[in-house]
């Protein structure tokens, strides 16, 4: 079987002629809030003008927005918003799926109850922002994917991230918009970070309903459902600057578990390195992280 292993790359022609040169063939386009209101043409004149040399496996919404705030519903719907020009600007570059985030933050764990109740509407939100937009991608032949998403973060301040971090709650978003155009990215960095945090906090193993978890484990729960997998390394309990999309090999995850269950399944989805690089220009650490993986690969395979 082969994989298609995809860059991370914005609309930046910079960029895209980078990972042209180090023998990508397929990106994820990552978005920014403003770019997407403000340059959806320049966008997709650009991005068009690559689609020969370049296959575009997905396009990321702003990684900070959620369509699922149960708090903030300004924020929720600046998240809406630009899933709907992602949607759009797909539609016109001849890219097949979309993936978001729909996440509940808060800053201080509450009582097992009180992040039950919160979760609920959170869930809640999510269900019917999918719902708003699903019809659209229907009619365009486009995918949604869900994406997992850590449980404990620093931005500015460190943040609980208490819905969808759990494959729990993936699978129950899925049943309940049963739709086949909504599918799951499966973020191996993310999970690893979850099983961390999980086996730190017994409060929130109990609120997550989950006493162990592994990421190959998170894969296998919803493995039927997975559409695009993102693959960085990390370690720790708090993602962020220095914990977060490590270059593969520099953290804890065992890939190689990870990849024997792909193989085995027969998983042919796009593999993304969302990894970070000291310039954004120079693909240096995606570049490694694929021969790396394709190393790996290589093994199990024979």
């Amino acid at each position: 079987m082969t994989l298609i292993i995809a860059a991370k790359a914005a609309y930046v022609p910079s960029q895209l002629e980078d990972r042209i040169s180090k023998g990508f063939r397929a990106v994820e386009i990552i978005t920014f809030e403003d770019q997407l209101k403000y340059s959806f043409e320049s966008m997709q004149k650009i991005l068009r003008d690559y689609s020969s040399s370049l296959e575009f496996t997905s396009i990321h919404t702003p990684s900070e927005l959620t369509i699922s705030d149960a708090i903030d519903q300004r924020r929720r719907e600046r998240g809406l918003l630009c899933l709907e020009r992602a949607i759009q600007l797909a539609a016109l570059i001849d890219c097949k799926r979309v993936v978001f985030h729909a996440f509940q933050s808060v800053l201080k764990l509450g009582t097992i109850d009180e992040m039950i109740s919160l979760r609920n509407r959170a869930f809640q939100k999510c269900v019917e922002g999918i719902r708003s937009l699903i019809y659209l991608c229907e009619d365009l032949g486009m995918m949604l994917c869900l994406e997992n998403i850590n449980t404990c973060i620093r931005l500015n301040e460190v943040l609980h991230l208490i819905f969808t971090a759990s494959p729990n709650d993936l699978l129950r978003v899925i049943r309940e918009v049963r739709s086949d155009s909504l599918k799951l990215c499966f973020d191996v960095a993310h999970a690893q970070n979850v099983c961390n945090f999980l086996a730190q906090h017994p409060k929130m193993r109990a609120f997550l309903d989950i006493d162990t978890l592994t990421p190959e484990g998170f894969l296998e729960l919803i493995i039927d459902h997975t559409d695009l997998i993102h693959m960085s390394d990390c370690k720790g309990v708090v993602a962020g600057k220095g914990t977060d999309n490590l270059p593969l090999g520099q953290g804890e995850i065992d890939f190689r578990k990870v990849l024997e269950l792909v193989l085995t399944k027969g998983l042919g989805t796009p593999i993304v390195l969302e990894i970070d690089e000291n310039d954004v220009n120079d693909a240096v650490n995606m570049a490694k992280s694929r021969e790396f993986l394709m190393h790996i690969i290589s093994e199990l395979e024979h």
